[in-house]
């Protein structure tokens, strides 16, 4: 019992060994373009004791190519080069307009997802690879299946082939957030702005235009429905105006009969009856009179709901259309950031094939690895195999002393 519990022991602590590095990394890491990072924001609510989501914020937000986050309400937040603790400062004091009195936000950040890295060169599988902390060229080296076994020329227009799809792909995949984002700028301009046009592929804004006519319609004909219900409500206030006059004028003559009548009752001149008859005449005009002007209240309190509910109609859509506008930019700048990544391997396998190698014997032959790096400024490093990556960097793997594979007789 005693010798297992110290196994344990031992174990537990082999593997908090393991851990402390890792989470001190990922304490000091400096955000970077291509990262993903996963905001949570909670408001709390010291009156009521209430800690509440803000889903409408919190999810996971791209680093785009400016090295920024394009976040709902609180705008652009600058995370290239700042840890996740400062980053999640900057948009707690962002978030300070949007909470109540005795209300405060609070933000945590963490890396959901970090940039991947690019494995060029002689290796069996080029191009994009999952990051994680701890990565050494030859952990990456093994997720590209190891040293390539293909003869130099093939390898490299694999690298080039593979390169120029994934160009293609993303190519494509701009092209459509470019329309959209144009046709979200438009919309936002109002019902006579026009499109320019100079840089958007003709296919992806057809499409782009049908979805504008469609929202338009749509905005067109609910805010027709309320000028409808508008007209109706001042035509029915109209009518009811008109009755109130009417019986206003009604109600000053039969009480000038009824003070005329009590009158001749004093000098005994007339029967009480036709006394009680006129006052009671004159109490149902005071009591159309009230209906008539609670009528005419209501259709003044439905109104003014009805030009509330065009303001919100109108607040909705521009709100709608700025947090996409949002997220559409914060996709181009992650597919632009991922063009440059591919358009480096790309000139990379083209410059490469130039000076191709014999057939190398990759089990007996001395590799060569080549980091560049472009956090922090552009830098190219020679690595070995324990050399530590980060994310983004692109690793070219090269054979620095080939050994030639001798034919077999």
């Amino acid at each position: 019992m005693i010798a297992r519990n110290m196994l344990a022991t031992r174990l537990i602590a082999f593997i908090v060994a393991l851990l402390l590095p890792l989470a001190a990394w990922a304490e000091a890491y400096r955000v970077g373009v291509n990262d993903v990072l996963n905001l949570r924001v909670a408001v709390w609510d010291e009156l009521n004791a209430v800690v509440s989501d803000m889903p409408g914020v919190s999810g996971d937000y791209p680093v785009g190519a400016d090295g920024t986050l394009l976040v709902p309400l609180a705008g652009t937040i600058e995370a290239a080069g700042r840890t996740p603790s400062e980053i999640a400062q900057a948009l707690d004091a962002a978030m300070l307009g949007y909470v109540g009195i005795g209300q405060s936000a609070k933000a945590a950040v963490s890396v959901g997802t970090y940039a991947p890295i690019y494995l060029a060169g002689q290796v069996k599988t080029p191009g994009e690879h999952p990051f994680a902390p701890g990565l050494t060229v030859q952990i990456a080296l093994a997720l590209a299946g190891g040293a390539g076994a293909l003869d130099p020329a093939e390898g490299q227009e694999r690298n080039f082939l593979s390169a120029r799809g994934t160009i293609t792909v993303l190519q494509r995949e701009l092209m459509f957030l470019t329309a959209k984002r144009e046709r979200l700028m438009v919309e936002m301009a109002g019902a006579d702005a026009a499109p320019d046009l100079s840089d958007i592929d003709p296919e992806a804004w057809a499409i782009e235009e049908a979805i504008l006519r469609t929202r338009r319609a749509r905005h067109d004909h609910e805010i027709d429905a309320l000028a409808r219900a508008r007209v109706s409500l001042a035509q029915a206030t109209a009518v009811l105006e008109s009755k109130l006059d009417t019986n206003r004028t009604q109600l000053e003559a039969g009480q000038e009969q009824l003070l005329r009548e009590e009158d001749l009752v004093d000098r005994g001149l007339a029967a009480s009856a036709r006394v009680f008859e006129r006052a009671s005449y004159v109490n149902e005009l005071e009591s159309r009179l009230l209906d008539i002007e609670r009528s005419i209240l209501l259709a003044q309190q439905q109104m003014q709901e009805l030009d509330r509910s065009e303001g919100v109609l109108l607040a909705a859509r521009d709100e709608e259309n700025a947090t996409t506008l949002q997220q559409v930019e914060a996709s181009i700048a992650d597919v632009d950031a991922r063009l440059a990544a591919q358009y480096a391997l790309l000139s990379a396998a083209a410059g490469q094939q130039a000076g191709l190698l014999p057939p190398v014997d990759f089990a007996t032959a001395q590799m060569r690895y080549t980091i560049t790096r472009s956090r922090g400024g552009h830098e190219t490093l020679v690595a070995d195999k324990a050399t530590l990556l980060r994310p983004g960097d692109v690793v070219d793997v090269a054979v620095a002393q080939p050994t030639a594979i001798t034919p077999s007789n």
